[in-house]
């Protein structure tokens, strides 16, 4: 009888089984994508949640007077025609807006005009004019300098009229957002206010305005310059308050500015004024996602550094891509 041949496992060990580790399939690009989220995060929360942030510093003044877009560090002479036109536009709703006339029959006499301060719409509209004047006023001021011989922009240091600027416009985007949200939602009457160019200017178009400006300028956006919106919100509940004891009314003859800051009904209009100040940090959060938005965006289409094509030896508004470049 033949045998069979022999079974070549006969008389070996058991068969080892391979221990590498299965091969990662993901793609190159993929691998990273997680490790450089942590770490743009955690730059973010340094940068964010410092409290040098909550201070009116910043290391390159130059980019209060540049917008986001441009691809020059000189002042660009499209963008300082947009600043001046802004000033102008907010200074003329402003004064139509004190002297109101044609509106309604009672829109007249030194009496009905004086009561103009007394509304938050025209004190958010107040800021938002006065960042815009002075905007242009240091973007014009940026341009002569800039045409002097043997100008350099070294100067890393934040002067006052660069720090009212930056808190003037925090204040105004975060208002200006509020109070158009506030009165459509609360306020709005058709019995008593018209809906005319006038009203939309103030009650619509100012958030338009300041919200367009916000994804148009090249400096950064705080989430702890809160403080400042926040502020001006309690002066104006404070305000109203005082307002009202000192037996003041609005336009319409009516004890009270707004229908929720009506102080007859304290409990009530003290609740209104605790929500009113948490909706003013929660739009200055929103307006600070907008900024990183807007940032994102800049990060993604413009890759490439910026050059001065003038010759002008300054540091560059948005340099190649980095983790910290992800906030200003």
């Amino acid at each position: 009888m033949r045998r069979s041949p022999p079974d070549p496992s006969e008389g070996r060990g058991p068969v080892s089984r391979s221990t590498t580790a299965p091969e990662d399939t993901r793609s190159p690009d993929a691998r990273p994508m997680k490790s450089s989220t942590r770490a743009m995060l955690t730059a973010l929360w340094k940068r964010e949640f410092h409290l040098k942030a909550a201070r009116l510093d910043h290391g390159e003044p130059e980019h209060f007077v540049r917008c986001q877009w441009q691809s020059r560090v000189r002042v660009h002479l499209v963008y300082l025609t947009y600043r001046w036109f802004l000033a102008l536009l907010f200074v003329a709703t402003m004064i139509f807006s004190i002297c109101d006339t044609g509106r309604s029959p009672k829109s007249t006499g030194l009496r009905y005009i004086s009561k103009w301060p007394i509304y938050l719409t025209n004190w958010g509209y107040t800021v938002c004019t006065l960042q815009a004047v002075l905007g242009a006023y240091l973007l014009t001021q940026r341009l002569i300098m800039e045409r002097k011989p043997g100008f350099t922009a070294n100067a890393s240091q934040m002067s006052l009229s660069y720090k009212v600027y930056w808190a003037l416009n925090t204040t105004g985007v975060v208002m200006a957002i509020g109070i158009s949200v506030a009165y459509w939602l609360t306020v709005y009457d058709p019995a008593l206010h018209s809906l005319d160019a006038l009203n939309l200017m103030v009650h619509a178009f100012n958030s338009v305005l300041m919200v367009t400006d916000l994804f148009l300028v090249a400096h950064p956006f705080r989430l702890l310059h809160c403080y400042w919106p926040f502020l001006v919100t309690v002066c104006y509940v404070v305000f109203s308050f005082i307002y009202y004891e000192s037996g003041g009314t609005d336009r319409h003859d009516r004890p009270f500015v707004y229908p929720l800051l009506d102080w007859r009904l304290p409990k009530r209009t003290a609740a209104s004024s605790v929500f009113g100040l948490v909706f003013v940090l929660t739009v200055h959060c929103a307006a600070w996602v907008l900024f990183l938005l807007r940032k994102w965006i800049t990060l993604t289409v413009r890759k490439k550094p910026y050059t001065d094509k003038g010759g002008l030896a300054a540091p560059e508004l948005q340099p190649a891509l980095g983790v910290d470049d992800t906030v200003c």
